[in-house]
This record gives structure tokens, C-alpha cells and sequence, in this order.
């Protein structure tokens, strides 16, 4: 499992002392898209209305975030995108980033951030992976975002054999 946080503000750090264990996913699959909505959902929202710490920091319960279809368009460009190029990274070809990509879906935002993971097969393994760590749990425990897009790609034949990007916002209204 491999995962990364981008936060506009703070921008992509690499994991701390803590190891990541990489792991080959050899079936290559993704939750069928048509889950990933409803799952993510329902996982981030429970765990943003209990609240918690995420590393040292802790946070109190925020409001629910809503499903867009920008955001998740946004989002399955880029975890194709990685997919093809065989890489996990918050960097996308052409050097593209979290903002020039939102941005290309139209989605005017006040605040956005990003969260992707490689090699896992479910949502929940997902969500429960970036919970786990601290950047990746502060993405999705802040209150500014109101909104989300994710989404899976899949390559057999690359590293993690699977790739995806969460993205988070708030439009600017």
C-alpha cells in the first residue's frame, strides 16, 4: 500500500519516519465504480462527523462533504493517468497538479486538496489507509472541504496495479 497527501496550502510531504509497506496487488482490481460513490461517502462521512487525531492533531466532528461529478471526473483522470504512466504521485503528465486539473473539469474552488493511494483493491481499505495516516487524515477531517470526487483506475501489469485519487474542494460560490 502506498499513499500521499496533497494539501494546497502544505503541499505533498513525503511520509514521515513511520514505514509504508508497497505492496504488488497481483489482481489489479478496483471496487466497481458505480460502489465507489456511495462507499466513499458513507466512510468519510462517518469519519468526519465523529471527529478524531490524526497524528497529534486532533479534530472535532466537521460537516458531511457532498459527492461531485467534477470532482470525480477530475479524480478518474488522474488515476488513469497514473495507472498508464505506472507512478503514484500527485504530479500528472505534463506536470499537471491537483488545482489545473480541477480546474479543467470546471470546478471553481476556494479550497482543494488531494489524496491518492496505490496497490489497494476497495474503498474501504482506502479510506481506512488514509485515516491511518496523519496527512492524508487531515485532508479528509478538514472543515473547509464540502465536497469530494474519487475514483479507481487499474493496470495489471504496473507496480501497484491499482491507482487512486481522492479529491477534495470547497467551491468558491
Amino acid at each position: 500500500m502506498a499513499l500521499c497527501t496533497v494539501l494546497v496550502v502544505t503541499g505533498c510531504a513525503p511520509p514521515g519516519k513511520k514505514t509504508v509497506v508497497v505492496r504488488k496487488n497481483q489482481y489489479a482490481r478496483c471496487t466497481p465504480a458505480a460502489s465507489i460513490e456511495k462507499q466513499m461517502i458513507r466512510l468519510i462521512n462517518r469519519a468526519r462527523t465523529s471527529g478524531g487525531k490524526c497524528g497529534g492533531k486532533r479534530f472535532r466532528p466537521a460537516a458531511t462533504v457532498h459527492w461531485n461529478a467534477a470532482l470525480a471526473r477530475a479524480a478518474r483522470s488522474h488515476s488513469k493517468d497514473m495507472a498508464g504512466r505506472n507512478k503514484l504521485s500527485h504530479k500528472g503528465s505534463g506536470k499537471s497538479t491537483v488545482e489545473k486539473r480541477v480546474g479543467r473539469v470546471g470546478y471553481v474552488w476556494r479550497a482543494v486538496g488531494e489524496n491518492v493511494a496505490g496497490g489497494l483493491e476497495t474503498s474501504e481499505s482506502v479510506v481506512s489507509g488514509w485515516l491511518e495516516s496523519p496527512g492524508h487524515c487531515a485532508n479528509i477531517m478538514e472543515p473547509a472541504f464540502t465536497e469530494i470526487g474519487a475514483a479507481c483506475a487499474q493496470k495489471a501489469t504496473s507496480r501497484y496495479g491499482t491507482y487512486w485519487t481522492l479529491v477534495l474542494a470547497a467551491p468558491l460560490k
